[in-house]
């Protein structure tokens, strides 16, 4: 049986290995009542650190759902935790946006958790994958079809969201668990081989032990491995990236190709990405194909590729949206994309008295902006820390969740000469938000322009 302290290592040389937390920084764990997400906890508060919880109630398994929410209350009560407790008709979720129960219940889940470390004032939210997890996911893109990042499994840090027992197997955890006398739930879905992943947890993974014990010791090399090449594969095609970037969608075919030929996949596969959100083997060869050779392809439902005179430029069905900037006057409508954005000025206390009514979230504090306002669409490598939400985000990752791949590159940024300060469909930046202090506001409209009707 493995000894507490060695679990309380190598879970503290994780932390320190990826760099996961501050001294000081509150964390967040995803708390389902489950082995991994108790130890998790557990582990965190006994090496110190302030944590609090959510814990995701989706609704579908009757009892056992509320079962899971019961222990938890009871667990963090008893350890003297702060838990935030959301419950979430995925079912109803899933059948009005026809998702998956899988797909829909992970978005809806990690929008619990991100609202709940806001609200909570936590600026890390730690998950409970582990070296398990990872060796699932690593077979599951294996039998899929994936590059380097796929076989590198869950990476250990993604954001704001860091997985401190990456490196602890399944095996390690209950005994942790068992040695401290602490009880967990088990979800009954996991025992049952009807989807992929149970399939590799519960059949493969037995098998790979039996042709070598030390599977797992084995694999956290090799992935570790993995990792270090995917990072300097990262590295390499970021930097053709931006050598051949010639506007948000289009790229100098030479600058793209002037270099090793994985380098150069390995960027067009992740180009392909942000305008397709997949890529395959396949289709990366069609487009380093017409990079040779001048040509038009289709990549997907309407999504095209095409190098016309050296220039290689991914776009949908109408016309390719370049990049657009126009300064914009106090009181003036543009109108861009289908739709008209205008901003004036008021006094802060021409409304209502009551300042949490007055303010919204396309109202801004106008005597913190700074030199020119400006209206844009979408420039890579965007980052905005919202108003409320705690932690700077990637536009990628804040568009991913919720707009239409087509639509992205035609939602409405207003700038100020030190960055974004409102984003279309998610409000403003924390720098420029109201106060009770606010004198002057500065009010964004951005509506659909209806055409005429023929």
């Amino acid at each position: 049986m493995m000894k507490m302290v060695d679990m309380l290592k190598k879970v503290s040389d994780t932390l320190t290995e990826y760099r996961m937390l501050n001294d000081g920084e509150r964390v967040m764990v995803g708390l389902s009542g489950g082995a991994d997400s108790v130890s998790l906890a557990l582990c965190l508060k006994e090496l110190g650190y302030d944590v609090c919880c959510v814990h995701v109630n989706h609704c579908l398994r009757g009892e056992e759902s509320d079962r899971d929410e019961r222990f938890c209350r009871e667990f963090c009560q008893r350890m003297g935790m702060e838990l935030s407790v959301h419950r979430l008709d995925v079912g109803k979720y899933c059948a009005d946006n026809k998702l998956s129960t899988e797909l829909g219940a992970r978005k809806l889940r990690y929008e619990a958790f991100e609202k709940a470390a806001n609200d909570m004032s936590a600026s890390k939210i730690a998950t409970a994958h582990t070296l398990s997890d990872c060796l699932e996911t690593t077979l599951l893109n294996l039998v899929r079809g994936g590059g380097v990042k796929g076989l590198s499994g869950i990476p250990p840090v993604r954001e704001q969201y860091i997985r401190p027992l990456i490196n602890c197997t399944r095996e390690e955890i209950e005994s942790f668990l068992e040695e401290r006398n602490e009880s967990y739930v088990t979800d009954s879905t996991n025992l049952v081989d009807d989807c992929s992943r149970n399939i590799i947890r519960l059949k493969v993974i037995p098998q790979l032990e039996r042709v070598n014990a030390g599977v797992f010791k084995s694999y956290l090399s090799t992935v570790k491995v993995l990792r270090d090449t995917d990072e300097y594969l990262e590295k390499k095609c970021q930097e053709a990236i931006i050598r051949s970037r010639i506007s948000n969608n289009s790229f100098d075919v030479q600058k793209l190709t002037d270099c090793d030929e994985l380098i150069t996949r390995t960027a067009i596969s992740r180009i392909m990405k942000d305008f397709c959100g997949e890529s395959s083997y396949e289709r990366v060869t069609d487009v380093m194909r017409i990079c040779s050779d001048e040509g038009k392809i289709t990549l997907k439902g309407g999504i095209y590729a095409e190098n016309k005179r050296g220039k290689l430029t991914f776009y949908s069905e109408s016309e390719p949206v370049g990049d657009y900037e126009q300064k914009l006057s106090l009181g003036e409508t543009l109108c861009v994309f289908g739709k008209s954005i205008t901003v004036r000025t008021r006094k802060a206390d021409d409304k209502c008295d009551n300042v949490h009514k007055k303010f919204t979230n396309k109202e801004i504090d106008y005597d913190k902006i700074v030199g020119s306002i400006f209206v844009r669409n979408r420039r890579n490598g965007d980052r905005v820390k919202l108003s409320g939400r705690g932690v700077t985000s990637s536009v990628k990752t804040l568009f991913n969740a919720s707009v239409p791949q087509e639509n992205r590159q035609k939602m409405l940024f207003v700038c100020d000469d030190e960055g974004i300060i409102f984003v279309e469909g998610f409000g403003c930046a924390e720098r420029v938000k109201c106060t009770d202090s606010t004198e002057n506001v500065l009010e964004i409209s951005v509506d659909t322009v209806t055409e005429p009707s023929q």
